[in-house]
């Protein structure tokens, strides 16, 4: 139930008119809340009085209520926080050069500047005002110093693609969702209010609606996000992924909502996030949201005419992106690619049948322990124009065996045959228009042998894991074939396949903006809305690359290796809290604490001299 309408200055006993504060027009209003024991509580609330122009007769002004300023209790005025720097700017108690800011807004909507918020907690402080009225005096500090100490260039490239308060506001909600995971609007006031960001920005103004409005405004206009983006892509190393990620949607009213490929799975409409991602850099370059029935091998046209990578780019895709259509686009400008051909392509289908491997070479990769894992890969190469020919070869003696076939058939019935066989013609398939390509067949010694055993261990539990099958299927275990225009005289069948195997950090990247930052099971159903959202995953992204840069340069071992959870979990600690003295204060911290901070180039001291001055 909400409050009823004040009553008004004449209702209102003159024992409480007389209270109000001398020193400003103001004028005190009567408000009813209903309980549910004694029928209604009186409270009086009191409200400056502002002179403002008549919209209809602009010569006249005329008098009404502005800002609350404080209430009539306990047989007192007990201003608020406006309440107390109107009176203290009548009073000349606030430095006139730093108020100056408040003329720059309305009379009822003033910013606060650093002196004036300093002189309302320590007026507040000394005055019997309601605990939810005070600002929180315990915050989260520790997590989030390591998070700012270490991403600063992320809010300095901003700052050339965005406006100073964009950019800051950009920032802070990507620091707050790596700290604290995705967290909904409705409940990221309450997330701001509680971490040091509110005393680092205070007029940041951090709400659901501001929340909503921003991402919403960030969503219709993608031309400064895709210049962010292009110049990311400028900087990059050249070895780049692309791969899509399915995002389920809980809103049945997502434009970009649709049933895909992973229904089976999520048993629910899906939208799809494209990314193109920096392996050697390991940071996002691109994010954006797409309909969640488009192929990746569709979406990605949009991704590729958008932004313009640079001719050294190497493109690292999955088989979700293979398509004749594509390569000219993958290729376009001198750049390279190497991507996986689907089983069903009758290039891969040509290379499977000889399975001829001609080389070897060791592949050394690291485990989840660390340990260093020795692989022996074999290989034999080929070309496109090659296999086709072989597969064609293939079709036309397949063609004459059968009209062979239908000759001696019809010999042996003799010409009073009644059934007449007709002529097998070969079908004639269609030719790449990049015949040049080099098609690369890889198997994994160590991958095959695990695959075999594992299929023994099924051998008799149903129909499919026979030994026949396991004959027919057993030499193509542990196969890929990948595809590229990669010069062979810089790029050999070992250094392909290694580029490859970069391709993976991308997924590693997904599986943290899944299962860590949690964007998954969104709710919103306004496309610009989710388009401002793909950026931030985008942005949150930059700032995982440039904390774990930091950590990873750390010489100290405890530092390097914490995981990224572990490292936020840890300074969490470490909580800010104002004392008796009214400054603010860092809980007594462990050796160890104190000394990720530091590894992660946080200044405690500096940043409690900061705090205190108010002007962190």
């Amino acid at each position: 139930m909400g409050r009823p309408k004040t009553s008004g200055q004449f209702t209102v006993p003159k024992d409480i008119l007389a209270l109000k504060p001398k020193e400003l027009p103001s004028t005190v209003k009567v408000i009813k809340v209903p309980t549910k024991t004694t029928g209604s509580k009186i409270h009086f609330y009191v409200y400056e009085l502002i002179s403002v122009s008549d919209p209809k007769k602009p010569e006249k002004t005329k008098i009404t209520s502005g800002s609350c300023i404080g209430k009539i209790e306990g047989g007192a005025f007990c201003p608020n926080k406006t309440g107390i720097v109107r009176l203290k700017r009548l009073r000349g108690e606030v430095d006139p050069e730093n108020s100056q800011r408040g003329k720059e807004t309305t009379d009822t909507k003033q910013e606060l500047t650093d002196k004036e918020i300093q002189a309302v907690s320590e007026a507040a402080a000394n005055m019997n005002l309601d605990l939810k009225d005070i600002d929180l005096q315990v915050k989260d500090y520790g997590q989030y110093a390591i998070v700012l100490a270490s991403t600063v260039s992320v809010l300095e490239r901003l700052n050339k693609y965005f406006s100073t308060e964009d950019s800051k506001l950009i920032y802070a909600l990507s620091v707050i969702y790596f700290v604290e995971e995705y967290t909904p609007a409705s409940y990221i006031k309450d997330v701001y209010d509680q971490s040091v960001l509110s005393c680092k920005w205070p007029n940041l103004g951090i709400s659901e609606n501001t929340v909503n409005k921003f991402l919403k405004v960030l969503g219709q206009h993608p031309v400064n996000c895709e210049e962010y983006s292009q110049g990311l892509i400028e900087e990059s190393s050249g070895l780049t992924a692309i791969d899509g990620h399915v995002i389920l949607t809980c809103s049945k009213q997502n434009d970009l909502a649709d049933y895909g490929n992973k229904y089976a799975k999520i048993g629910n409409k899906q939208l799809n996030i494209l990314e193109a991602y920096d392996t050697l850099l390991e940071a996002p370059l691109t994010s954006k949201a797409y309909e969640g029935g488009l192929l990746d091998k569709t979406s990605v046209r949009d991704l590729l005419t958008t932004f313009d990578f640079p001719a050294f780019t190497t493109f690292l895709l999955d088989a979700g992106f293979y398509s004749e259509e594509d390569m000219e686009l993958y290729r376009n400008g001198g750049k390279h690619f190497v991507i996986p051909v689907p089983d069903g392509c009758i290039i891969s289908k040509s290379f499977r049948k000889r399975l001829e491997f001609k080389s070897s070479f060791v592949y050394k990769k690291t485990d989840e322990d660390g340990i260093i894992k020795e692989d022996r890969i074999l290989f034999v190469e080929s070309t496109v124009i090659d296999l086709e020919n072989l597969y064609q070869e293939d079709l036309d003696k397949d063609a004459e065996l059968k009209n062979k076939a239908a000759s001696k058939n019809e010999d042996a019935e003799g010409s009073e045959t009644q059934t007449k066989i007709k002529k097998v013609y070969s079908r004639k398939i269609k030719r790449s228009a990049f015949g040049t390509d080099r098609i690369i067949m890889y198997r994994d010694e160590d991958m095959h042998d695990k695959m075999i055993c594992e299929f023994r261990e099924q051998l008799g539990r149903d129909d499919f894991h026979t030994e026949e099958k396991l004959k027919e299927l057993g030499p193509q275990f542990g196969i890929i074939v990948l595809r590229t225009n990669l010069d062979i005289k810089d790029n050999s069948p070992a250094e392909v396949y290694r580029k490859y195997k970069q391709r993976w950090k991308i997924e590693t990247h997904y599986n943290f903006v899944e299962n860590i930052v949690k964007f998954y099971g969104l709710k919103t159903d306004d496309y610009c809305v989710m388009q401002g959202l793909s950026f931030l995953i985008l942005t949150v992204g930059q700032v995982k690359s440039a904390f774990k840069k930091r950590q990873m340069a750390s010489s100290s071992k405890y530092v390097t290796h914490l995981s990224t959870r572990e490292c936020l979990v840890k300074a969490a600690r470490l909580k800010l809290a104002q004392h008796r003295d009214r400054k603010w204060h860092v809980a007594v911290s462990t050796q160890k604490s104190a000394e990720l901070m530091k590894e992660m180039g946080v200044d405690m001291a500096d940043d409690l001299k900061r705090l205190n001055a108010v002007c962190y």
